[in-house]
Parts: structure tokens; C-alpha cells; sequence
């Protein structure tokens, strides 16, 4: 029988191998009130109210900060095929069981039967289950969609608006906007994210189109890069070639999980893409790893639809280790690194003291995901979804 979430101020992992991604050693973490207020050692011997303080002894099990994926369609992706082709919504149970306490939705191709409003609706439903969501507008064509008809009143008055995503550039599917456009979209991110205390980024899709980055090249000496996050770097040989030129700039991009060989033909698996990436000098830092979660793929028809998880995250962080990369590295490209380039490094992708408390236990040997803790409240224990007291999960 599922076991119940029930409310629980505080939270302390004890004995538990700490990465923040850093490695901190062994340590006990004490969460409340959503966020972590403490790190130390012996936490355990303070004078702890039981009845108010869930202990949970990790056994030098790891404590690692909970997964950010930047890009998922969470209100439902696809539909670039036809009806059929149309994705589901995305369950907070997905997510958790995935290791991901926190996501960045978007819309897709299919700006007709799935709208910004509807998108900021799913983020609100979301987060009242303890999942961190947060949304933006647009689409992949321009200019981008929005609730109120303004890119920067939307920022000003949506809490979880955060940026634009995806519109799409070096793609037949896109719908081919001049140089100026893209200008113009970022220079209004930048001015909206000024105005209400957020840093703004405009996600742009790369295709598979000969142009690659350079669109983003040619508008670079009249914006700033940080209000500029390339997806997809992986999906082709122009954009791996053309990404360590953007880093060299300052710039962070993404390296998409649901892009894999053979399926994908011309696309680098993710930790190779890495290891090129860094033979390249590439700064490890500016590099983030997401899903496209809940996308879709229809390159074998719409009889064979497939679905992107959101466990692709974790299933990347089990391969990175497996082959030698540092657990501190390997975190990194889905914690941290993620809320740096999306202007949330103050609150997440870190177990600092001050942080919100998202927070998983991973199984030392298998990496396992144990426990998952998503604005301070326990959602998965022993491996199982905690029963929400709701009725329906979405």
C-alpha cells in the first residue's frame, strides 16, 4: 500500500556522503520550513523534537542536490505529425521517481491547441503537488506567444514565467525569423527580466538546418549572452562543431538526452558529446544536460511514437560515473550548471545552507534514487512514491 505525504516541518539526513555537487564528506543536513538550514556534524545530538523532526539515516548513502531539467514539455508535447502525435500531460510522479524536483516547461511546435496560459496553468497545478515548475512563453515560431500580449508583462505579473522557449532557428520548421527578430526578442527579455528581478533567457532551438549558432553569432555585439541558452547542441555535426566557439564567449548551452545514435543519425551521444566537448576546451561549466522530456519522436511514423522520459537525467548521471566522471562533475551538468544558466543559482541546483530543500538519497553502489525531498516535503521514500492527498496526479 502507497504510503501518505504528510506535513513535516523539518527534515534530517544523517550520516549521509554529501555532494553539493561538491563533495562535503559525510555530513547531516536539517531542512524546514522548505529550505536547508543546516550542514554540519552530530546534527543528530541536538535537543530535536521527534514528533516535529523526521530523521532519516542515509548510511553513507549519497545526499545530492534534486535534478533541474530545463526543457520539458510538461503541458504535453508533439503534435508535429498529426493528432496522433499529440503527448500527454506530465505527472508529478513521473518526475520524482526521476530523480527531477524541479522543470522548466514549454511549449513546442503546436502553438494552436496548446497555449502559454494553459502552460502557466499546468506550472500553478504542479506546484501545488511539491514539484518545482516553472514555465515560459513562446513557442517554436515568432513572435512569441504570451498570456497577456507582452513578453515583459507576462515576466512582471507570472511568478514562474522565466524566459521564452523554443523558438526555433536553423530549422525548416521554424518560421524563419530575420536577424533583427532575434534581436529584438532578446533585447525585450533582457529589459523584462530587469523589471521584475529576474534574469530572463530565451531558449532557442537549433536544427538541423547548415546555419547552426550563427544566427546567435551575428546578434551577439548588441545583446548579452547570458539572456541566451542554445538547445539541442548535440543533435548535429555544425552545432558541436559551432559550440565551443559560444563558450568561448561566455555562453551556456544544453546537450539534449533524448538525442541518441542511430536513432538520431547525425546526433553525439551525451557523455561523448562532453568528452569531445571538453577536449575542446570547453569550460565543463557552461554545459547542461536536459531531456526535451515529454517530447515526442516521430521519426518512425505515427504508429511508433516515442515518448521522451524524464528519467533520461538519471539514467545519464549512472553512465557519466560508470565510465570514470567525477559524481562532483557529472551533478554538476544537471544541478548547478542548470540553475546558473537559468538565473536561479540563489535558490537552487546547491545544498547550501539558505538553498530550497530539494534534495535526493541515492543508493551508494546502484545510485539508486531512495529518497526525494521537493520543496521540503518527502515524495518518495524507499524507492516509492509517497501517496498524495489528492486524488488526482498531475
Amino acid at each position: 500500500m502507497e504510503k501518505q505525504i504528510k506535513s513535516m516541518p523539518s527534515i534530517l539526513f544523517k550520516n549521509a556522503e554529501v555532494f553539493a555537487p561538491e563533495a562535503l564528506g559525510v555530513k547531516d543536513v536539517l531542512i524546514a520550513a522548505g529550505k536547508i538550514i543546516s550542514i554540519g556534524t552530530e546534527l543528530s545530538n541536538l535537543p530535536l523534537d521527534e514528533a516535529m523532526v523526521k530523521v532519516v539515516d542515509c548510511d553513507g548513502a549519497l545526499l545530492v542536490p534534486g535534478f533541474i531539467d530545463a526543457h520539458v514539455h510538461m503541458y504535453g508535447g508533439g503534435g508535429g505529425a498529426g493528432y496522433g502525435s499529440r503527448a500527454p500531460e506530465l505527472t508529478a510522479t513521473e518526475a520524482f521517481l526521476a530523480g527531477t524536483t524541479t522543470v522548466v516547461g514549454a511549449l513546442g511546435i503546436d502553438t494552436v491547441t496548446r497555449d502559454v496560459m494553459g502552460l502557466v496553468a499546468k506550472a500553478k497545478s504542479l506546484r501545488e503537488r511539491y514539484l518545482n515548475a516553472y514555465c515560459t512563453a513562446g513557442g517554436m515560431d515568432l513572435p512569441p506567444h504570451t498570456v497577456t500580449g507582452s513578453l515583459r508583462k507576462d515576466m512582471y505579473l507570472i511568478p514562474e514565467m522565466i524566459g521564452v522557449s523554443e523558438p526555433a532557428i536553423s530549422d525548416k520548421r521554424s518560421t524563419q525569423p530575420s536577424i533583427d527578430d532575434l534581436r529584438k526578442l532578446v533585447a525585450d527579455i533582457h529589459v523584462a527580466g530587469r523589471i521584475c528581478g529576474k534574469m530572463g533567457v530565451v531558449q532557442f532551438h537549433l536544427g538541423d538546418q547548415p546555419s547552426g549558432f550563427q544566427p546567435l553569432f551575428e546578434i551577439l555585439p548588441d545583446v548579452l549572452i547570458k539572456h541566451i541558452y542554445p538547445m539541442h547542441v548535440n543533435r548535429n555535426e555544425v552545432t558541436m562543431e559551432q559550440a565551443p566557439e559560444w563558450a568561448q564567449h561566455g555562453g551556456y548551452f544544453e546537450v539534449t538526452a533524448a538525442l541518441y545514435p542511430p536513432d538520431y543519425k547525425r546526433a553525439t551521444a551525451v557523455i561523448e558529446a562532453i568528452d569531445i566537448l571538453k577536449n575542446k576546451g570547453v569550460n565543463p561549466k557552461l554545459m547542461t544536460i536536459s531531456t526535451d522530456g515529454n517530447g515526442v519522436s516521430t521519426l518512425f511514423g505515427k504508429d511508433n511514437i516515442q515518448r521522451f522520459p524524464l528519467n533520461l537525467l538519471h539514467n545519464e548521471l549512472k553512465k557519466m560515473t560508470a565510465k570514470g566522471m567525477d559524481m562532483s562533475e557529472s551533478l554538476s551538468y544537471i544541478t548547478s550548471n542548470v540553475a546558473d544558466a537559468l538565473g536561479l543559482a540563489d535558490i537552487k541546483g546547491r545544498i547550501q545552507v539558505g538553498k530550497d530543500a530539494d534534495v535526493l538519497v541515492l543508493e551508494r553502489s546502484s545510485l539508486n534514487i531512495r529518497e526525494v525531498v521537493s520543496m521540503g516535503a518527502m515524495v518518495v521514500e524507499a524507492g516509492k512514491r509517497l501517496k498524495p492527498t489528492y486524488n488526482l496526479d498531475v
